[in-house]
């Protein structure tokens, strides 16, 4: 049973850690000579917040989040970092149906 208050503790902690840390890299985007598009820039606004609320949430109301959601979460983030926090990048589409 030790494991399951283990569980309870770590999961919500790595969804919360999660949302932060993309919330952060997306509000630590450089443009860096690319061009300004409103509607990415108002869903990367979007994003932050909702990331932000979500870690919040976790933090202070302290639902019940299962291992799938803490999964999400970390896959948010690490999209996140890997795209270097440029949302257009996150929401490009490759028609490319070509064999590499």
């Amino acid at each position: 049973m030790a494991n399951e208050g283990l569980l309870q503790t770590v999961v919500p902690a790595v969804a919360a850690v999660s949302y932060f840390i993309a919330a952060l890299r997306l509000v630590l985007f450089r443009r860096r000579g690319l061009r300004y598009k409103r509607h990415v820039s108002l869903l990367a606004s979007a994003l932050v917040g909702t990331f932000l609320c979500a870690g919040l949430e976790i933090i202070f109301f302290k639902p019940d989040i299962s291992i799938f959601q803490s999964a999400l979460a970390l896959m948010f983030c690490v999209l996140t970092l890997r795209t270097r926090g440029n949302v257009a990048t996150l929401t490009r589409v490759h028609h490319d149906l070509t064999a590499r």
